[in-house]
Parts: structure tokens; C-alpha cells; sequence
């Protein structure tokens, strides 16, 4: 029954949830809220699909026997309680298990640290391109496109060109400084990671495509609320308006213009309502069910076998 229910629930995420969360109107009044439904949404997606490989593993007498039985077998071989063949074969696959594992962490260490280096090579190049300028907590480089972008990595550089320094008046320029602080506070760069690194680990998956696009769209609203509350909505509008150029979906960045524009610029000039309390609490109950759902349902013959059980006695 758990592995029925957890196929279930992960069909109904992946092919009705998630385009529904996609047109709906409210994530533009709680953006906030919806970027962790979606974050969370695509945990539930992967943790039920994990279970569930695991409970048609290990649940069922004829699989969870076989494996049992390998493993003990395995275990016979190792400490020689058959024949030297076996102790040599079942060794030789322990130390094979123990090479592998040792190569593909000696691989993600080198990978995190060769990126780590490049950015720090490409901040280092930004910071010697940087020119002299009065703007506060920014480097400027030269070029005649107005951008702005945040460098990723710690530090959480921002990048400004010549050409927005030039065209954009102080408060828009205050603005747009604002929503880049707002994406390294938000630590937006983690987020749109984690959902590009599940569309490359299942490119074949829809509905993290569909998270990708969401996340990345959700991050830009999120910094846009942040920014207004130190900045005036119409400056951060007129310098998206100023900035707005055609961005590569896979640049990477987290640009000042980027997202939807139009949608931002429609949300800029006229604020949509907030949720009332008692909605963000119904979507609040609903994400917490939703992360919640896989482990429970993996639980779900354990506890029907132990409640008559338990209740007999």
C-alpha cells in the first residue's frame, strides 16, 4: 500500500501540483511563500521517488529476501566462512566499493574546489576591471549596456556597469543596488543552484523544469519586495524599464532585469493585495503536509500492521 500511495503522490506532484502552482494568480501576492512551496515540492518529488524505489526494495518478502540473503552471504564470504574463493572475491569487491566511493568523493572535492577557484579568478578580474566611482558597495566596470548583476560565491560581489551608472538617476540606482542586496541576503543563488541541479541530474523530468523557471522567476518578485522597502517602487520600475535586455536563460546571473520583466514592471506600478493571514495559513498547512507526505506514506504499512497490535493487547 505505501508503495502505491507514494507512486500516487508523486504522479499527482509532478503532472498536476506543479502546473497548477505555476497559473496561480496568489504566488504573485506571497512570493515568498510560493518560492518555498516549490523548493519544497521538488524535495517531495525526489524523497517519494527515492522511497519508494526503497520500499519495493526492501518491503516485499521475495525482494527484501533476495537482498537479506546477498547481504548476509556477502557478509559469510568476507569474514571466510566459505571457501578462500569467496573471501577473495567478496575482499576484492569491498576494496572495488571502497575505490569507487573514494573516487567520486575525491571528484566532488576537486569539482567544488576548481569553481571556487574560477570565482575567485573571475572576482579578481572584475575587481582589477573596476574603475574609481562613488557607488557605495558596488564595482563598476566599463561598458556602455546598463547591467547589474550579483557575482556568485560568498562574497556576494555586485557588479554595475558604466553605462547603468551613467543612464540611471540616484534613486534608481539606490534601487537597483537594493534589489541586488536583496537577492545575496535572500541567498537567491543557493536556491536557483538547487533547482538547476535537479534539471541536469533528470533532464528528462518536467516538473523540474517547470521548478527551474519558477524558482528563477519567484527569486526576481522576492528581491523586487525587498528592494521597495528601502527604495520607491517606481525607480526600481524606471530603471527595469532602462536595463531590460535580453538575458540568457543559462547565464547563471542574477541580473536586475531579470525574470519576467513585464510582469515585474506590472507588479512594480501596481502593487497586488497581500494575502490575508488566514490563506497564508491554509498554504503554509499545505506545504507543511507536502513535506511531510513521503515519509509518512513510507510508514504507512508499519503503522496499519502495529496499531491492531497494539490494540489487541
Amino acid at each position: 500500500m505505501s508503495l502505491l500511495l507514494l507512486i500516487a503522490f508523486t504522479l499527482v506532484l509532478a503532472f498536476v501540483a506543479a502546473p497548477r502552482l505555476a497559473g496561480a494568480s496568489w504566488v504573485l501576492r506571497a512570493p515568498r511563500l510560493a518560492l518555498t512551496a516549490w523548493l519544497v515540492g521538488s524535495c517531495a518529488v525526489l524523497a517519494s521517488s527515492l522511497l519508494a524505489g526503497l520500499n519495493l526494495l526492501l518491503y516485499w518478502d521475495r525482494t527484501h529476501d533476495l537482498v537479506s540473503g546477498a547481504w548476509h552471504f556477502c557478509l559469510d564470504s568476507l569474514f571466510g566462512r566459505h571457501d578462500a574463493q569467496a573471501q577473495a572475491a567478496a575482499v576484492v569487491g569491498l576494496l572495488t566499493v571502497a575505490a569507487l566511493c573514494y573516487r567520486m568523493g575525491l571528484g566532488t572535492t576537486r569539482m567544488v574546489a576548481a569553481q571556487r577557484a574560477r570565482r575567485a579568478d573571475l572576482r579578481m578580474l572584475v575587481r582589477l576591471a573596476g574603475i574609481p566611482s562613488s557607488v557605495p558597495g558596488a564595482t563598476v566596470v566599463r561598458h556602455d549596456q546598463p547591467a547589474a548583476y550579483l557575482m556568485p560565491g560568498r562574497a556576494s560581489d555586485i557588479v554595475i556597469t558604466s553605462g547603468a551608472v551613467d543612464q540611471l538617476r540616484a534613486p534608481e540606482l539606490h534601487a537597483v543596488l537594493a534589489h541586488e542586496r536583496a537577492h545575496a541576503s535572500g541567498r537567491h543563488y543557493h536556491l536557483t543552484h538547487w533547482v538547476r541541479f535537479l534539471v541536469q541530474a533528470f533532464p528528462g523530468v518536467a516538473c523540474f523544469r517547470l521548478a527551474r523557471r519558477q524558482v528563477e522567476r519567484l527569486v526576481e518578485l522576492c528581491a523586487d519586495d525587498t528592494a521597495a522597502r528601502s527604495a520607491e517602487r517606481i525607480d526600481l520600475a524606471r530603471a527595469l524599464v532602462t536595463m531590460a535586455q535580453p538575458v540568457g536563460t543559462d547565464s547563471g546571473l542574477l541580473a536586475v532585469d531579470g525574470g519576467d520583466s513585464l510582469e515585474r514592471l506590472h507588479r512594480l506600478l501596481a502593487p497586488p493585495r497581500p494575502l490575508t493571514a488566514s490563506a497564508r495559513a491554509c498554504v503554509a498547512a499545505g506545504v507543511a503536509a507536502v513535506a511531510a507526505a513521503p515519509l509518512a506514506m513510507a510508514m504507512f504499512d508499519r503503522c496499519v500492521s502495529w496499531v491492531p497490535g497494539t490494540l489487541s493487547l
